[in-house]
């Protein structure tokens, strides 16, 4: 009997043995065969290209080129970002693989049963198909087919491009890149007009080269907040239109038939002048939208933003912070009062002196150049004055400037530049001048 289940037991042990020596034979019969290679798989010219479509998350886009431009196969009207749809066909141009991997029969180990992204490249010779599938698990490459029955693994993650949303490939409408921003005119609900003249003396220093003119008289303007301004305008948001097939009879409905403010921004690149419009305007339910020269673009613009970033524009937002921008090289004497004393200190070379005594005249200058305004207004002064100072300068056109500041509150002085009110400046300002002053005066009257 003993004997009867040892051989039972022995034909089912070599029964098992020669299962698994046929599945063993069978999937040796079906590994893929990998080579390391460095091979172009694809060389798409994207002028040739007349189509280009792409199945990503369930969703299709599909454009169509002709004459250079691309467009929605489905929606002519659709402004295409040109320069976007080159960028993406940019990497097809010559895409290389790092593995093939050939004789596949399991496409599913590549996640290519079910391709995450599909993309059809069309010129006159065919359809190019990329069917692109999961990452390799070793280092992250992904894994796509041509249809071939190979296999590819590939760096670039074409599939990373291909957009699910149409609108991100929306045209935008923004002031183009320059070498020069020469001017800002606004009209409308704001109105005023930016010059750039960096050459011309208009006014004590070389510092500024942005411009407020006001009917013929220029005041200064700071150059990081005029060229803060286009890049804010640039900066609205323009992913929530309204339309983009707008035309002169829709106009009115956003209320950019009469525009509420207009700024029209002239530029310079590679010396070709171009001016833009871009013009904001209010529906009768007090929404806000803009537009840019006659594009059929119309973008929504939060009440916020248009508020604080659009309407608040004008000489306030833009005029320089600091009371005075000396070139202390054509400085050469400032003359100070305090309490109705008046000290006189001269500069001859890097020496400053004071009735012929050498002064230390660090801490002055740093506390001049300190001094800004932190709210302007038009106030009149009419509290006692602190400190006030004239700066004599080398220069035939404005041979001095003044400054004067005043008591106002606890917190701050009032500033006054030659005479006109500039605003406010901390009173902890005021009271570094004055003490720097003192410090070197002390024992000088």
């Amino acid at each position: 009997m003993n004997r009867q289940k040892k051989l039972l037991l022995l034909v089912g042990v070599l029964a098992a043995l020669c299962v698994v020596i046929a599945v063993v034979t069978g999937v040796q019969k079906h590994i893929d065969t990998v080579t390391t290679v460095d091979e172009e798989i694809v060389a798409a010219d994207p002028e040739a290209l007349t189509a280009v479509s792409w199945t990503k998350e369930g969703a299709t886009l599909s454009f169509t080129q002709a004459d250079g431009t691309w467009q929605d196969a489905s929606d002519a009207a659709f402004p295409v970002d040109q320069e976007k749809m080159a960028d993406f066909l940019s990497h097809f141009e010559s895409v290389h693989a790092s593995f093939i991997i050939e004789n596949v029969e399991d496409f599913a180990q590549y996640g290519l049963d079910d391709p995450s992204c599909t993309i059809t490249l069309t010129s006159a010779d065919g359809d190019t198909v990329l069917e692109l599938g999961d990452f390799s698990t070793m280092d992250e490459k992904r894994y796509v087919t041509l249809g071939d029955g190979t296999v590819y693994l590939i760096e670039d993650d074409l599939a990373g491009y291909a957009v699910t949303d149409r609108d991100e490939l929306m045209r935008q409408d923004v002031i183009p890149g320059y070498d020069t921003l020469d001017g800002i005119v606004a009209t409308g609900e704001t109105a005023f007009t930016v010059e750039h003249r960096p050459d011309e003396e208009l006014c004590y220093t070389d510092a500024y080269e942005y411009y407020l003119n006001d009917s013929g008289s220029y005041e200064p303007l700071d150059s990081g907040k005029v060229e803060g301004l286009v890049d804010t305008l640039n900066a609205l948001d323009r992913s929530d239109y309204a339309t983009y097939t707008a035309d002169e009879a829709s106009l009115a409905g956003y209320g950019l038939d009469a525009p509420a403010l207009t700024f029209t921004v002239t530029t310079t690149l590679d010396s070709t002048q171009e001016s833009h419009a871009l013009a904001f305007g209010q529906d009768g339910d007090g929404n806000h939208y803009l537009r840019m020269d006659d594009s059929p673009i119309v973008y929504r613009v939060e009440a916020d933003a248009y508020t604080d970033d659009v309407a608040a524009a004008g000489y306030d937002t833009l005029r320089p912070d600091e009371v005075l921008a000396l070139n202390w090289d054509t400085v050469e004497s400032i003359d100070f009062t305090i309490d109705d004393t008046v000290y006189t200190a001269v500069k001859s070379g890097d020496t400053w002196t004071i009735n012929d005594t050498e002064v230390e005249f660090g801490d002055v200058q740093d506390a001049i150049d300190g001094l800004t305004v932190n709210t302007f207004n038009d106030e009149t002064a009419d509290k006692k004055q602190e400190i006030a100072f004239t700066v004599h300068l080398d220069s035939e056109a404005f041979p001095e400037v003044s400054v004067a500041v005043y008591q106002y509150d606890g917190e701050n002085c009032l500033v006054q530049l030659d005479g006109v009110t500039l605003g406010l400046a901390a009173r902890s300002l005021a009271v570094d001048l004055t003490e720097a002053v003192n410090a070197i005066t002390l024992g000088l009257a």
